[in-house]
């Protein structure tokens, strides 16, 4: 699994996160609550200081369908920020969530004067846009059971960087959230989560996802037989 390093926030200097904390105000959610919208104004950059965020995109035909999840260390809502466009994409709580609130113009100022911060900015989008590459592509594979097993290796990963490597990972997404991210319906996601419990890879609860055993995940996704 990545480092927890690899987080933005744990990648700034302290000097470059203390100039951020000085720019912005923390502010907490409830669950399910909406941080910032897709197509609303660029507003504020927000630091994750603890709880979770899913990111979601709804197309032109209002099918909705999420993205990513975001924990800790993260940091969200940064392009619309820098670039003063509009939002691409939805934040909501998953879980409560208490973050570090930098409006657009104070995040500017302090990029002005801090590069490496950008930096550090566009290196995580660059990792995210393949990220989500990833996640399009492995939903175009051929036989289901394998191609979720893939998409799940790819979620995990986002999810859970620091997690070790025999650890159990909870993903904060339900049966319908990762059908949309399969492109499949509920019926052929279920059918697919079926092939991996017998296999005892995962195991699901109400709204949740458990991946159990990580390396027969990551094998089966590969092709390689696993027991």
């Amino acid at each position: 699994m990545t480092d927890p390093d690899s987080r933005a926030w744990h990648r700034l200097f302290p000097a470059e996160q203390d100039a951020l904390a000085a720019a912005g105000y923390t502010r907490t959610w409830r669950p399910d609550e909406i941080i910032a919208s897709q197509g609303g104004p660029p507003g504020s950059m927000y630091v994750l200081r603890s709880g979770w965020v899913k990111i979601t995109v709804t197309n032109d035909r209002g099918e909705l369908a999420p993205i990513a999840a975001r924990g800790p260390g993260e940091i969200v809502g940064e392009l619309a920020a820098i670039t003063d466009l509009p939002r691409n994409a939805t934040i909501q709580a998953i879980t409560p969530v208490t973050a570090l609130v930098i409006p657009a113009t104070r995040l500017r100022a302090v990029l002005s004067n801090r590069p490496h911060i950008a930096e550090e900015l566009f290196r995580t989008a660059a990792i995210r846009l393949e990220q989500s590459a990833h996640l399009h592509l492995e939903a175009g594979g051929p036989e289901f059971p394998q191609r979720l097993a893939a998409i799940l290796v790819e979620l995990a990963a986002q999810c859970a960087p620091d997690a070790p490597a025999d650890a159990p990972i909870i993903l904060p997404f339900g049966q319908e959230e990762l059908a949309a991210i399969a492109r499949v319906s509920r019926s052929t996601l279920i059918r697919g989560l079926d092939r991996l419990r017998s296999l005892s890879i995962v195991a699901t609860t109400r709204g949740r996802v458990i991946i159990e055993r990580q390396q027969q995940l990551r094998e089966f996704a590969a092709g390689k037989r696993t027991v």
